[in-house]
């Protein structure tokens, strides 16, 4: 797989297709979730992984220069996931899906030197990117309600699965309030949203996990 230097490039994969890419993302998930965010996590050898990280979760890693600087996992919510199975409590207005066109986005995150919110933009523009290409109808995530403020900022609805709880510290001790919900896919609009998925186009994208193959392409 080959880098394009001055570039931004987005791949897409299982562990199964792309085993060195995965690997990559571990490690960046434990610089980032567990010595930055100071999540407490199961670190092994020098990598963040959990039971979520199976055959079927798919990976996005984002490179600029070669250097992998953010990342996201995606898991049918027809299977285990994470919220659902980890966070119970939180979906107490609506019950978490379990469909097979609902993904959870998890373990989303940036190199808190590249955490700009230009930066920020272009990976969830990827992250609408890979729900269309899945004719996704809803995203599911768990957020603290920072993230949920960015969210609407540049114009993305959400709809919570129940109030607000506080869960643990954050990295700086403060109280970490999060909360669970989901995207509606379908019904993002507005020339905000459009500025976001437009940001896409600036990306080398290489999807692994396509259903006729590997497809490189500019979106």
């Amino acid at each position: 797989m080959q880098k394009t230097s001055q570039q931004l490039q987005a791949v897409f994969c299982t562990e199964a297709q792309l085993p060195s890419v995965v690997d990559q993302l571990y490690q960046f998930r434990k610089k980032l979730f567990v010595d930055a965010l100071r999540w407490d996590l199961r670190v092994e050898h020098g990598r963040e992984r959990d039971q979520f990280d199976t055959d079927t979760a798919v990976h996005c890693a984002i490179f600029r220069d070669g250097s992998l600087f953010a990342g996201f996992r995606a898991i049918r919510t027809d299977r285990p996931y994470l919220a659902e199975s980890v966070f119970p409590q939180l979906a107490t207005f609506a019950a978490y899906p379990r469909r097979h066109d609902a993904w959870e986005i998890s373990r989303f995150g940036v190199a808190p030197s590249q955490a700009g919110s230009t930066t920020a933009k272009v990976l969830y523009s990827l992250m609408f990117h890979f729900a269309r290409t899945r004719q996704a109808s809803a995203l599911v995530a768990l957020t603290d309600l920072r993230h949920e403020r960015f969210l609407t900022q540049i114009g993305v609805r959400t709809r919570r699965y129940g109030p607000p709880q506080v869960l643990g510290l954050d990295e700086k001790g403060d109280p970490l309030v999060l909360v669970a919900g989901d995207i509606p896919v379908a019904t993002q609009d507005g020339w905000r949203f459009d500025n976001l998925l437009n940001l896409a186009k600036t990306v080398e994208i290489d999807d692994e996990t396509l259903v006729l193959g590997s497809e490189r392409l500019s979106a």
